[in-house]
């Protein structure tokens, strides 16, 4: 069986040609004691069976974002980084995966790399056999990989891409934990006042009603909350779920999700911090996937269908638009108003240079640190005045227990 072979040598020159052998792995394992570090080998009659494509290793992954059985984000992240790791160290690449999925602590990731590796074995193209997952592996990753075989810098692009997601989610990681303090400060809170309103409350209303006297103003306000909750909890929590069910519902409308889009790219309190966030991800992504060989209107593709933000799609349109004009995409980032300020004019300038993926990734990883240094500040001024409201309501439910006490006092003199 003849096969089609690329691969680099120690010194890391490529080359190409044709080989042939029992089995693509049989071939793969001729090419390296010749000294070469195969990047793609495929059968040159294209007999080996196939699994469908978009098939699933474990039959429960599907589209990403549509399935919540799937692999986690940072299980992914520590396969590809060893992987990455490996084939720099000269481990042939089927190999590599071989090992990395033998070592893999998910399930489903495990299985998903054998299947993977399987492919690349029989002579599938490695970016090939990575889109036979979609759940797994997101498109731009594919793209990247599927350019750099083409250029023959796989593993090139297999390291920028992991490092790129590293960021990503070391991004993620730091938004998550500063956002930690106000939500379990609000979760505590919430704790404390449904354990004064139903428990407390009502002990001292049994007391006021054993010593015929009125309960106080404030304090019967409460106890009738607590009251109503409790004897109508089924229609509290029905009211609830619907309005709840009613809000997910409401949100996917396209108009909603352009108002709420919108509002968090001009709301004052917001905008810088989300502003500086979405597009550091969003131009870190387009110059990478330009750093490593995608074309230019593919890469736009990919990065309009990585942001879920409308206006962030309607502008990638606009831009895709310019490129099959034949104009430069620049123009379109200028009349952009919702883009940080000297983003657009440093991307011009980029695109004049001749210098465009690398500007962009400067331009995306400032904008990235900017957002999040904005956002730590935002998370620091809310935070005083998250515990002055949550104080000033747990005050108020305290007055309401104070007040009976002082009361009762007052009356057993």
């Amino acid at each position: 069986m003849k096969f089609h072979y690329e691969a680099k040598d120690r010194q890391g020159n490529s080359t190409r040609g044709q080989f042939e052998g029992e089995s693509a792995l049989a071939v793969r394992q001729k090419l390296r004691t010749q000294g070469l570090f195969v990047l793609s080998l495929v059968s040159a009659d294209s007999t080996f069976s196939r699994r469908p494509v978009g098939g699933s290793a474990s039959g429960s992954l599907s589209i990403l974002g549509k399935n919540f059985n799937r692999v986690n984000g940072s299980d992914l992240i520590v396969a590809l980084s060893q992987l990455s790791i490996m084939c720099h160290s000269g481990d042939d690449l089927a190999e590599a995966l071989r090992t990395v999925a033998n070592q893999c602590q998910s399930p489903k990731l495990r299985q998903v790399l054998l299947n993977t590796y399987e492919d690349v074995a029989q002579g599938v193209k490695f970016s090939a056999a990575l889109a036979r997952h979609p759940g797994v592996f997101s498109q731009s990753l594919v793209a990247a990989l599927a350019a750099g075989e083409q250029a023959g810098r796989v593993v090139d692009v297999l390291d920028r891409t992991t490092r790129m997601m590293r960021k990503d989610q070391s991004l993620r990681s730091t938004i998550a934990s500063m956002l930690m303090y106000p939500a379990v400060l609000c979760t505590v809170t919430l704790l404390v006042i449904f354990s004064m309103l139903f428990f407390v409350l009502p002990q001292f209303a049994t007391v006021f009603r054993d010593m015929d006297r009125p309960v106080p103003p404030l304090t019967n306000i409460l106890l009738s909350i607590g009251t109503g909750v409790k004897e109508n909890w089924i229609i509290v929590v029905t009211i609830l779920g619907t309005l709840l069910g009613a809000g997910i519902a409401f949100r996917k409308h396209p108009q909603v999700r352009n108002a709420l889009d919108h509002a968090i790219l001009h709301m004052v309190i917001v905008k810088d911090s989300a502003r500086a966030l979405l597009t550091g991800r969003i131009f870190r992504l387009l110059g990478t996937m330009l750093e490593n060989g995608v074309p230019l209107l593919e890469s736009v593709r990919l990065c309009r269908n990585a942001t879920s933000n409308r206006l962030f799609q309607k502008m990638f349109d606009s831009v895709e638009h310019q490129i099959l004009e034949g104009e430069g995409m620049s123009e379109t980032f200028v009349n952009a108003a919702f883009l940080p300020p000297g983003a657009a004019h440093m991307i011009a300038t980029g695109e004049r240079a001749g210098k465009l993926p690398s500007v962009l990734q400067s331009v995306g990883e400032y904008f990235e640190d900017e957002g999040e240094r904005r956002l730590r500040t935002l998370v620091k001024m809310l935070e005083p005045a998250i515990i002055i409201g949550l104080g000033a309501i747990v005050a108020l439910v305290v007055l309401s227990i104070v007040l009976p006490l002082l009361d009762v006092t007052t009356a057993s003199r």
